[in-house]
């Protein structure tokens, strides 16, 4: 995660959540989709990375993960009244297989913002378009439903490396003056410090994470989601 969002995350004042959708159809000549379903305090599109997300009335859900093993099927869902996205549709085979990404910040990194900063954002999530649109005329929408790439039609999966009871996140480090968060996953930047073995301590140089889910609920709170990429759910079994 970067290191601003990390940070800012865990801020007591937090500035709106801006979230963009990127749909690329340039397999089909049609170029970047990019919309939101958000507003620039002007009313006009928004700003980010010097590129516009044109507001657009589009519903989005099932981003979320969850810990049952379950992939989570995003849906995108947007009024049929947009002329221009309907016919998009009919010259591009529906965009099945378009790879599309969510990308979410905080408004002060917009491009009119206070900081603005192309590369504070969360972690991006990468999907693919993989159904064809159902049309819902009940509520004249259009609706489209995600994919992650392992969950597309005729892959295999695992395709990494599945573990119970490790957590695959890099964790931060001391470099003798501050921590180091670039290239860092993990998203903890509080002052509590444990060592390997899940100990409490002081000296910055000790702060090791051991990958267990107990060290992930003493960093963040035993009541409190966990961002652990450990896989607790997972059953063991003998071939």
């Amino acid at each position: 995660m970067n290191e601003i969002i990390a940070r800012e995350s865990q801020s007591v004042s937090q500035e709106p959540v801006v979230t963009l959708f990127e749909i690329d159809a340039r397999q089909w000549e049609a170029g970047i989709l990019r919309f939101t379903n958000q507003t620039a305090l002007d009313g006009g599109p928004i700003r980010f990375n010097g590129y516009t997300y044109t507001p657009t009335p589009i519903t989005a859900d099932g981003f979320e993960w969850n810990g049952k093993g379950t992939l989570p099927q995003p849906s995108l869902s947007l009024s049929t009244l947009e002329v221009s996205m309907v016919s998009m549709l009919l010259a591009t085979n529906d965009l099945i297989g378009a790879p599309v990404k969510r990308i979410r910040t905080f408004a002060n990194h917009l491009d009119d913002g206070v900081d603005p900063d192309p590369e504070a954002t969360f972690p991006i999530d990468e999907y693919h378009v993989e159904q064809k649109p159902q049309e819902i005329p009940a509520r004249g929408t259009l609706e489209f439903t995600l994919s992650i790439s392992l969950d597309q039609q005729g892959r295999k999966i695992p395709a990494r490396q599945c573990l119970r009871d490790t957590c695959t996140h890099t964790y931060r480090y001391w470099n003798g003056s501050r921590f180091v968060y670039e290239g860092v996953t993990c998203p903890y930047t509080g002052a509590a410090m444990y060592d390997q073995q899940g100990a409490a301590v002081d000296d910055e140089t000790q702060d090791v994470c051991g990958k267990r889910l107990s060290d992930c609920r003493a960093r963040f709170g035993a009541n409190n989601p966990l961002p652990t990429r450990a896989m607790p759910g997972l059953a063991r079994y003998k071939q």
